[in-house]
């Protein structure tokens, strides 16, 4: 496996992109800037926008296009159908569209609040408390199942995931993986594998997890690629067959699906004190964005991995 890394184009810090659905086969983002949504296509370039009357300090949750936007603001949950939706009282920090339903997680004190909501109205369905102590919660939906992870990230206490179907108008939640402190990275593009990159406490091992049984297929440990200081939380798919991860002060590495083999990439990047990948995403069609650190400010890079051949 040899990986070339074309850098397309430096761009501001993205730390909001959302998945938005596909439109023409390609997959799409939303992210809000300056007082509109804005549908960015598999390069992050903007496709189109829908104005909002909110105040800035807003973040989109979830997405289907522009026809349907789930947002968090100092108002509340926002809810932009084909009418604008406020729901006070409720200062999401995840959201997901499963099974015709809005599924939003809710900080509250030393707990979260998971809620079903009417997608249309905002109207609570059901609602699900779960001890997790000042924690940040992340919502990883399904690509072809109407299910998806819930991470519960605590600081120093580890995280919590969860297993999220919804029956009807009802939540169903089964905790996964307990006891293992997983950093959730993510589904493949087909659903059948997951990818969980290691808790800061202990960064030595990524894992590859089949879905939905969660039976490991294969590890990849710092040792592997030499990697001095272990990986760090930042993890996705490129498509089916391979999936990037950071080896923390050190490098991009890229990796088949069972973890056989594995190469470092050359990123514009001067790692250890003068640079950090924060973030990686999947973009698709080959394409990746690395949310990064520089001593000059935050950026966010969009990379595309080519697989080359070998030459005799």
């Amino acid at each position: 496996m040899l990986i070339s890394a074309d850098v397309i184009d430096v761009l501001d810090p993205m730390s909001g992109l959302v998945f938005a659905g596909e439109a023409g086969g390609r997959l799409t983002f939303a992210l809000w800037r300056d007082g509109a949504v804005r549908l960015l296509d598999d390069r992050l370039a903007e496709n189109s926008q829908r104005e909002l009357p909110l105040e800035d300090d807003v973040c989109v949750l979830a997405a289907s296009s522009l026809d349907l936007l789930i947002l968090a603001s100092a108002g509340g949950l926002v809810i932009a159908g084909e009418e604008v939706v406020t729901v006070p009282g409720i200062p999401a920090d995840a959201a997901a569209l499963l099974g015709g339903l809005l599924v939003v997680a809710v900080p509250d004190g030393e707990r979260h609040r998971l809620l079903a909501l009417d997608s249309a109205t905002g109207a609570i369905l059901d609602d699900q408390a779960i001890d997790a102590d000042d924690a940040r919660a992340f919502l990883y939906q399904h690509p072809a199942e109407d299910t998806a992870i819930l991470e519960l990230a605590m600081g120093q206490d580890g995280v919590l995931a969860f297993r999220v179907d919804v029956e009807g108008s009802r939540l169903h939640l089964t905790e996964i993986l307990a006891g293992d402190d997983p950093v959730i990275a993510g589904f493949s593009p087909s659903g059948a594998r997951l990818l969980v990159t290691p808790y800061p406490s202990d960064p030595q091992t990524v894992r590859m997890l089949s879905w939905p049984d969660l039976k490991e297929i294969s590890r990849l440990d710092a040792s592997d690629v030499d990697a001095a200081y272990g990986f760090g939380l930042a993890g996705c798919w490129i498509n089916d067959d391979r999936a990037a991860v950071y080896a923390t002060e050190d490098a991009l590495i890229v990796a088949d699906e069972n973890f056989d083999s594995s190469e470092r990439i050359a990123l514009p990047i001067d790692f250890g004190d003068e640079g950090e990948i924060e973030s990686l995403t999947h973009l698709g069609s080959g394409n990746v964005a690395v949310g990064a650190w520089t001593p000059a400010g935050r950026l966010t890079l969009v990379v595309r991995l080519n697989e080359g051949k070998d030459c005799d």
